[in-house]
């Protein structure tokens, strides 16, 4: 009896809008937007339940039992009986993307039958998970998450998962699925096999895979590259990335601090866009080392100068050996460009050393191998060279 006007009461009007070509296409997007007014009245209610500012691309009319519905989805019971400004009136109107479309019309009919349509794809069931969170199905929730579980999960369909609104609680499990699958996919992510792929990945996923693995690598500062590698990489949100790459990513990435033989080895990798070096001087990060602390800055005095200078101490004065690299196209690995050492431990103590040792205008310029991709990659590993006499 679905969509047959003998058997129904009411007309569903929904419109389908195009996207906003701002909005961002990732599976976030797709997140509840609707923000719901209890008010007693509920004359300020929204049953259009999205965005309403994109164009309306087409207009279907659906005859539905209001009781049908209403006993499925706590959206339609409000729509229809107390909640909002349409429940007196024959017609009621909903607005959907096109995206959510066909998961929608699914989700009607589930609200009829309680079965949805067999399919061995999990992407068509998150699309229909996420309606039926957005209309407030909760058997259908339950229902989708069950056959996802069992279903074998692909990249895109993984990150969907992660993306799923934090109203679905009970979704927690397929998350938790969603960030497995990929850690084991991506195990060995710093492998040429995967550069790509993963240079186009979102936050979350990327995320998701350094959070769960060990590496399995000699040194983590290959994996501290592979994360400055992604928030400089070439996407429509690279200012986004670089935000989440500094809160976020590296933070998990444990950099080992290794002692052997009496030394104390430390390494701190830097990357700076080349229109903070158009304004030097450009403060770099503060960072912690055994009882010191210390911060990086580039200057511009006569020569181009990368200080160290000790902000905190904790500690007896020792000598420290510092090796500065930078990396360089067309290899783009890092080259040494200076060493030398410092004594830790005086307070107040700067050490300068002359970077790269070419001019200001071969440094700055387009075709400088110092910058990829607009970013100037710097790396400083110190060593404690020996304990105080």
């Amino acid at each position: 009896v679905f969509n047959v006007e003998v058997f129904s009461d009411r007309e569903l009007r929904v419109e389908v809008v195009g996207r906003d070509d701002d909005a961002p296409t990732s599976g976030a997007s797709r997140k509840r937007r609707r923000e719901e007014d209890k008010g007693d009245d509920g004359e300020d209610i929204d049953s259009s339940c999205t965005v309403t500012s994109r164009p309306v691309l087409r207009v279907e009319t659906i005859y539905v039992s209001a009781g049908i519905l209403a006993a499925k989805s706590s959206f339609f019971y409000k729509l229809f009986s107390n909640g909002m400004k349409e429940s007196g009136q024959r017609q009621a109107t909903v607005r959907i993307s096109d995206s959510e479309e066909k998961a929608f019309m699914e989700l009607l009919r589930f609200m009829y039958s309680g079965k949805l349509t067999a399919t061995t794809e999990p992407i068509p069931l998150v699309d229909i998970l996420m309606a039926a969170d957005k209309f407030e199905v909760v058997s259908c929730m339950k229902l989708c998450i069950q056959r996802l579980m069992v279903l074998p999960m692909t990249p895109e369909s993984a990150l969907m998962c992660l993306d799923l609104p934090c109203s679905i609680s009970m979704a927690a499990d397929l998350t938790e699925a969603a960030k497995k699958f990929l850690a084991e996919r991506y195990m060995e992510f710093l492998s040429t096999e995967f550069q790509d792929e993963l240079m186009r990945m979102p936050p979350a996923g990327i995320e998701a895979i350094l959070s769960r693995n060990d590496f399995g690598v000699a040194s983590e500062v290959a994996v501290y590259d592979f994360v400055l590698r992604w928030a400089s990489s070439p996407c429509p949100n690279s200012e986004e990335r670089m935000d989440i790459s500094s809160s976020r990513l590296l933070p998990l990435v444990r950099l080992r601090i290794t002692n052997a033989d009496f030394y104390s080895c430390h390494t701190v990798n830097w990357a700076v866009k080349r229109e903070q070096c158009r304004s030097l001087p450009t403060l770099g990060p503060i960072f912690s080392w055994e009882e010191y602390v210390f911060a990086l800055s580039v200057h511009w005095v006569g020569h181009l100068g990368l200080y160290i200078e000790m902000e905190e101490n904790k500690g007896p004065t020792r000598t420290v050996h510092f090796e500065f690299q930078a990396k360089t196209k067309p290899l783009l690995q890092f080259v040494t460009w200076h060493k030398g050492t410092f004594a830790a431990g005086c307070e107040g103590a700067v050490c300068s050393m002359e970077l790269l040792g070419i001019p200001w205008s071969g440094f700055i310029a387009d075709d400088s191998p110092f910058f990829i991709d607009d970013m100037l990659h710097l790396r400083v590993k110190l060593k404690i060279m020996q304990e105080p006499q």
